[in-house]
């Protein structure tokens, strides 16, 4: 992910020319909330290969390396990129690839009228449940509200849109 992630301005543009025709509010760069099992299972596996290739010292390494190896393929297995751009309009809400610095496809749209909307805490993350009740489809992502987190302030703006209608 580049320095975009932090640019409301930029996300949003980027959004316009990915939805033309679409009066887009608000943008964010999220992910995909399935990804933190992935990176937890990662994380453990490349430190147990570490740990056993190198000593204690290379487990840290094996695990950020596992983390970031085990994301990228649940992401690629679910045809996802690892950061999505969550896109906000008077109509919908959506998910599209988010491909190095630019929108890429498609990946699931909502209706704000028809979708509930569910925001939980996990530190300074928050998981948001979209379910939209005329369709019984659900999908989950994973946002930052951290100060320190570069992606945070255009989140921020995605889940104050999405809780507040």
């Amino acid at each position: 992910m580049t320095g975009h992630a932090s640019d409301e301005a930029y996300l949003e543009e980027a959004a316009r020319r990915a939805l033309p025709g679409e009066e887009v509010v608000a943008a964010g760069i999220f992910s995909w909330q399935g990804l933190l099992a992935a990176q937890t299972a990662g994380v453990a596996a490349g430190a147990v290969a570490g740990n056993l290739l190198a000593g204690t010292g290379a487990s840290a390494v094996g695990g950020a390396i596992g983390a970031r190896a085990a994301v990228e393929a649940a992401a690629a297995a679910e045809g996802m990129t690892v950061a999505l751009l969550v896109v906000v309009t008077p109509g919908a809400i959506h998910v599209l690839r988010w491909d190095g610095d630019a929108p890429g496809a498609a990946l699931r749209q909502f209706d704000r009228t028809t979708t509930d909307v569910h925001v939980s805490k996990m530190g300074l993350s928050r998981i948001v449940t979209l379910h939209d009740t005329a369709t019984n489809e659900a999908f989950a992502l994973h946002g930052s509200v951290a100060p320190f987190s570069a992606q945070s302030k255009p989140d921020k703006v995605v889940l104050r849109l999405l809780t507040t209608g």
